[in-house]
């Protein structure tokens, strides 16, 4: 069996050298670090925040986007970390500090993806799992891996992403074809790099490769179920994108009956959705 184009240490050796993605964005460090830090101080992250004004204009953002659908308007900082938590501050920093570029680099795909992390946390909300704001990161980061290949790989990219028109294919299929490997993977590959939590970084990498007994499963499965919903929608996913089955492994680590999930789509549906601005 011949090697897959793109393997992880190409990438990485790729990474290293690109003006583009050449490391994990300088400001984001503090944020993987306490990310990485159950003691992190809820002083410390407000300090952090407020040195950089760019940052908690993109914080203030995305806290009063759909993904929480306060009523009221958070206005500052201190706002948002009364009314969200440090937990969900800290992690609604770190993943719109990477989910910046990818509204540069492709603004649809940029939709799709914070329309998937509304999805998630919702759906995480009704299966009354803990660390909401984990499943909301995941999903706002859950495709980054095609804009690492789209920029790293342009041309070998635009190829799969024929072969999944031609095809009627779902892209990640088309991409191991050409590629010998998928966007989750590239981004798993990447977000690990740079260091980010193992609960972030599994599930981005296997969200197209559904494994129950992996330590993250249900995690991933909800990641797993929000992409679909999020491509079910509307389509506002990738314009080349087909709607991926869904999982029944993810289904029961979820345990949702049919009916439930039934229910769940037909919520979902009804949402409105906002695009946000970085």
């Amino acid at each position: 069996m011949s090697e897959p184009l793109i393997t992880r240490n190409a990438l990485l050796n790729k990474l290293a050298t690109s003006e583009r993605y050449p490391s994990v964005p300088s400001v984001a460090i503090p944020f993987i670090n306490m990310a990485n830090d159950e003691t992190t101080s809820f002083g410390k992250l407000s300090d952090v925040i407020e040195t950089d004004p760019v940052l908690a204009a993109r914080i203030l953002t995305v806290a009063n986007s759909g993904l929480y659908g306060f009523r009221r308007e958070i206005k500052s900082i201190t706002h948002a970390l009364v009314m969200l938590g440090w937990n969900a501050i800290k992690m609604i920093a770190l993943g719109s500090l990477i989910l910046a570029r990818m509204s540069d680099d492709d603004r649809i795909l940029f939709d799709h993806s914070t329309r998937v992390a509304q999805i998630a946390r919702f759906i995480a909300i009704e299966a009354n799992l803990y660390k909401i704001e984990e499943f909301a990161v995941v999903g706002m980061l859950h495709d980054f891996g095609i804009s690492i290949l789209k920029t790293l790989y342009p041309n070998e990219h635009a190829e799969a992403a024929k072969l999944s028109i031609e095809n009627a294919v779902p892209l990640h299929l088309a991409e191991r074809e050409v590629l010998g490997v998928d966007h989750a993977m590239v981004g798993g590959w990447t977000l690990q790099a740079w260091n980010l939590p193992e609960t972030i970084t599994e599930s981005v990498a296997r969200h197209h490769t559904y494994d129950p007994d992996d330590y993250h499963a249900r995690k991933t499965a909800v990641i797993h179920v929000a992409d679909v919903f999020a491509c079910a929608t509307d389509y506002l996913g990738p314009t080349y994108e087909m709607v991926p089955e869904v999982s029944p492994e993810a289904l029961e680590v979820m345990g949702f009956t049919n009916a439930e999930l039934k229910d769940l789509l037909i919520a979902v549906m009804k949402m409105e959705f906002e695009p946000i601005v970085m």
